[in-house]
């Protein structure tokens, strides 16, 4: 919870971008009946009932059923391979086994390699190790006959990166294939890529013949997303399979995997209109039903849209002018073509907060024959209609072209607002329509600057970011289409509530231009409570635009073997954030332009268009674990840099900057302990070597890998001494990167001296007593998930055995039996070893058990990844979410919500377990509160069953909810929520700044009983 006497904290905001700025009001913060704006929380609009973004989706990834059935498989078809592999990988080894495919998503180590050294050609070397391990690979020597090299490149650090796609009847795989990494001196780092087995005769078995065209799979790919195609000329290719249009829209036949086969598959680009409604889609090629969705815009809608009334705390000068900044290092400058006025840093900041001389040409920034800044790496125009399209006096002419001077001039406004000080000058008058156009040569100008000189950064050594890694150049048809002051003139000269407080980045796949649009800060009207950000520009905060680039470069190098970006969920979009935070802040403390003292917490993001306020992260980049320092103080109030058991909680549940925090900060402890370049080279080449859609404790591996690849392991103590403290330590565990709520370890790697013991006990029905037959037993170390190193199933009469376990202290041991809760335990082996007894209970309502919904009340999230059927997934990192009201407007009276399940078989209902946590991206104020349950025999006659009110202390856990007495032939339970967690409900919806004002959700339900 935030102090009272703070702001409502602002959060910098977007899928894998710096974004827009997002106002996060927490529950428990109410906002002040004077004020006029209805917050929107991100991903949502208030009508029809519809979210206004859809988010990432991917139907590959996995419930707890598929995970299930998928080490099953393993098990069955090839337990003696993939234990020799176990033992040749040693204790520090990675197996992980996709959930869909059974075959790996990962297989490594962490304190070596898989061959050595070796003379041969690296694409020798890693088809040599799979056609050595393909029994327990999952794959026949047939298999290998689909892969086709797609791309081969070598980094800075000589290590060479390649992958294979997967090709049958002239159709590619899409994402699925083969990546392998080599060092300079021919050593097999890793192998991944979750390859298709028996591919050509899943695809015999699908059909080859689609039933949509490319242009009908387009138009459902823009429909999904409430967008529209754009109006473009076709051209075709390759029989037809691939399609392009002339606005860089794309449609190509592919094949795409499932639990139950591959299907045919149209995957597109489509550009479906609006600023930045730019998605990747996979749509069935037979149904039309989509099966994957990626936004490629690094995004998100302002929170606080809609101020229209006046009543601004601001100070304007009388006439509202503006006043010149004066700069006496360039007024004696001869001028020549390039010759531009550029800020080091922002305007007014203590170093680099004067304007400088700065020659574009000479630097090769952009040719001298250009005439207005279309460079070599960037193309930047002032968008100011928001139209993507540089119009007549949209363009800026290049520096120096007229005149005797350098161009342009920056000119202050310092009397508009109070904020403004001449350490952080204005840039702009929110209260005076055009007032923007004073500085727009000088805006288009420094984003240009910024955006040139930072390819150029990221070119060199220690990042390495090339041409052949996928970066950004005109030659290659991918320059940055810098949109500077985007959306400046859409409200009569103002920008409108759409184009406020906000950038983005939109990176859609190699060879296509990526998209920044900079905004304009501060709502015009708004007062500095209302809106505390500073009247300024994106484009001259490097915080801000250098985050932006950062994201291409995240978002180009974490990709599947073919080639598609892979930050898709929580964990993984969470590090997008941290990244983009991390390198901005490196470049500029490593340019002495920001300073990193001895005091924690001076290291912020965004502090010039916040004020200094601290609106934009909880705290500093540079806040450690046990800091006491106040600029290092949570939403909580405690005091200390983050840990991965902080996860959801940082602002009271999961969301990627505030989670992205714990990442940021653990790689700013790297900096620390190995410098700029060494974390510079590791973290880059970590994302080079990452598997798809990583997880925290994925990208730690890839870490330790590149440190094992670049320098030989010497880094390796202090690397595992950093993640340790942050909780990241060996036993840490986290269930894929969906995991909202990981299990964090503090432990250090066990040594060659550590004692290794076994593990074992006996896994029993919670309620009858009868032993469980074939209950995979789990130990977490290394993200291992249902296909590590350390699992076992249980015999007949329920007992199991895991041997060669490092002693310890596991925070996650876990069973999982379908059809039952997965209870998970906190073990710690010592020397004797450990027994553990677990004693699931069966729930009657879960999917993976034959449970189903039946019917439900309220919209359909679904396609948000929040339908009803995510209250019975036994997941709680998914879950219900719906409208408080009736379409999603803010209200103050709820229209009750239920879900009706049927459950798998008619019981003696003993009692329930409720998550009522908030989902779906919504505050905790969207948590269930008052509810109901009744039970049904037949799904008509009703009775109540049990009823009462979660708060807080409820929210991130499944609590108890018992039956007066057993109940018996139960067939239908309904769960109805009757009102969300927002305090004061009657009075602070809908102006309050709530989400549960407009949604209200709940986790999961399960239903225990006997047969």
């Amino acid at each position: 919870m935030l102090h009272h006497h703070r702001p409502a904290r602002r959060v910098v905001s977007c899928a894998a971008a710096f974004g827009t700025i997002a106002a996060l009001t927490l529950a428990g913060v109410p906002r002040t009946a004077a004020q006029p704006l209805s917050p929107i929380e991100p991903g949502k609009d208030t009508s029809n009932g519809q979210r206004a973004r859809k988010g990432d989706y991917d139907s590959r990834a996995g419930s707890a059923k598929q995970q299930l059935e998928a080490g099953q498989k393993v098990t069955a078809r090839r337990a003696a391979a993939q234990s020799a592999l176990n033992v040749e990988l040693g204790t520090q080894g990675i197996q992980q086994i996709d959930s869909v495919t059974a075959t790996p998503k990962m297989v490594g180590r962490l304190d070596g390699f898989l061959t050595k050294a070796s003379k041969k050609k690296a694409d020798v070397i890693v088809l040599a190790y799979v056609r050595a391990h393909l029994a327990a690979f999952g794959l026949t020597e047939s298999d290998l006959d689909t892969f086709v090299l797609r791309r081969r490149y070598t980094d800075v650090a000589g290590i060479q990166h390649l992958s294979w796609i997967q090709r049958v009847n002239g159709v590619d795989v899409f994402g699925n294939g083969l990546k392998g990494n080599v060092t300079k001196h021919g050593e097999l780092i890793s192998i991944q890529g979750s390859p298709i087995a028996n591919l050509a005769a899943q695809a015999a078995a699908a059909g080859p013949q689609p039933e949509l065209d490319a242009a009908q799979a387009r138009q459902k790919a823009a429909t999904d997303v409430g967008g529209r195609v754009a109006s473009a000329e076709s051209r075709s290719a390759k029989a037809g399979q691939l399609v392009t249009w002339s606005n860089d829209d794309r449609a190509q036949l592919v094949w795409f995997a499932t639990s139950r086969g591959v299907k045919l598959a149209w995957s597109t680009y489509v550009q479906a209109g609006g600023a930045d409604l730019n998605y990747q889609h996979v749509v069935d090629a037979r149904t039309g039903s989509v099966l994957y969705r990626h936004d490629t815009t690094d995004s998100d809608q302002d929170t606080t849209p809609g101020a229209t009334t006046a009543g601004s705390s601001t100070t304007p000068s009388t006439s509202g002018s503006p006043s010149t900044a004066t700069d006496a290092t360039t007024s004696a400058v001869a001028s020549s073509k390039g010759q531009a006025l550029v800020f080091s840093n922002y305007p007014g900041a203590p170093k680099g907060g004067k304007q400088k001389v700065y020659d574009l040409v000479k630097h090769k920034m952009v040719a001298k024959s250009a005439t207005s800044l279309s460079g070599y790496y960037v193309n930047a125009f002032a968008d100011v209609n928001d139209d993507n399209v540089a119009n007549a006096g949209e363009t800026v002419a290049v520096p120096g072209s007229t005149g005797s001077k350098p161009q342009y001039k920056f000119v202050s406004f310092p009397t508009v607002n109070t904020l403004c000080r001449s350490t952080r000058l204005c840039t702009w008058n929110p209260s005076q329509p055009n007032s923007w156009t004073v500085n727009k040569a000088a805006d288009v100008t420094q984003g240009f600057y910024y955006n040139s000189l930072y390819h150029n950064y990221l070119l060199a050594k220690p990042f390495g970011f090339t041409r052949a890694a996928g970066n950004f150049e005109q030659r290659d048809g991918d320059a940055v289409q810098l949109n500077a002051l985007d959306g400046a003139a859409t409200a009569g000269g103002l920008p409108d509530g759409n184009h406020i407080d906000n950038a983005n980045m939109n990176t859609p796949p190699d060879g296509i231009a990526p998209t920044m649009q900079m905004y304009l800060f501060h709502y015009p009207g708004a007062t500095n409570s209302q809106d505390g950000l500073l009247p300024t520009s994106s484009s001259f905060d490097p915080s801000v635009i250098l985050h932006e680039y950062t994201h291409g470069l995240s978002n180009r190098l974490v990709v599947d073997a073919t080639g598609n970006s892979t930050l898709n969920s929580v964990q993984a979009g969470s590090m997008g954030e941290a990244w983009s935070d991390y390198y901005a802040e490196d470049y500029l403390v490593t340019h002495k332009l920001e300073t990193d003292t001895k005091t924690p917490g001076d290291v912020v993001t965004g502090k010039y268009v916040d004020a200094g306020q601290h609106l934009i992260r909880t705290m500093g980049i540079d806040c450690p674990v046990n800091t006491t320092s106040s600029r290092c103080t949570a939403p909580s109030g405690a005091r200390g840099g983050y840990t991965y058991g902080d996860f959801s909680t940082i602002i009271g549940y999961p969301e990627v900057h505030a989670s992205g925090e714990i990442w940021g900060q653990t790689l700013w402890d790297l900096r620390a302990q190995l410098g700029h370049s060494v974390t510079g080279m590791l973290a880059t080449r970590a994302m080079e070597l990452s598997p798809s859609d990583p997880s925290f404790l994925d990208m730690r591996n890839s870490i330790l890998q590149a440190d094992q690849a670049v320098y030989g392991g010497h880094y390796r103590a202090k690397i595992w001494s950093v993640f340790a403290k942050r909780g990241m330590g060996f036993y840490a565990a986290s269930l894929r990167s969906q995991d909202t709520k990981p299990a964090q370890s503090f432990a250090k790697p066990p040594t060659k001296s550590t004692p290794k013991v076994t593990v074992k006990g006996r896994v029993r029905d919670g309620l009858s007593g009868r032993p469980l037959a074939h209950a995979l037993v789990t130990i977490s170390g290394h993200d291992s998930g249902f296909a590590g190193d350390y699992r076992a199933f249980t015999d007949a009469t329920g007992l199991f055995k895991i041997a060669k376990v490092p002693t310890g202290t596991y925070p996650a041991i876990a069973t999982y039996v379908s059809g039952y809760e997965i209870p998970s335990l906190r073990v710690k082996v010592t020397k004797s070893g450990a027994t553990v007894f677990f004693n699931p209970r069966r729930d009657w309502a879960a999917a993976s058990g034959g449970g189903e919904v039946a019917s439900f009340t309220g919209p359909d999230f679904t396609p948000y990844g929040c339908g009803p059927d995510r209250a019975i997934d036994l997941s709680q990192g998914n879950g219900w979410g719906t409208t408080t009201g009736t379409d999603g407007s803010p209200t103050n009276t709820m229209i009750p919500k239920a879900v009706v399940v049927h459950l798998a078989d008619a019981i003696t209902l003993s009692s329930f377990a409720v998550d009522p946590s908030n989902t779906c991206g919504d505050d905790a104020s969207s948590a269930t509160g008052k509810y109901r349950i009744d039970t049904s025999p037949n799904g008509s006659t009703w009775t109540l069953a049990a009823s009462g009110t979660f708060t807080k202390a409820n929210v991130g856990r499944l609590n108890a909810v018992p039956v007066a007495s057993p109940v018996a032939n139960v067939s239908y339970v309904r769960f109805t929520m009757l009102s969300p967690q927002v305090p004061g409900f009657a009075s602070n919806c809908p102006d309050g700044g709530y989400t549960g004002c407009q949604y209200t959700d709940m986790t999961e339900l399960e239903v225990y009983g006997t047969s």
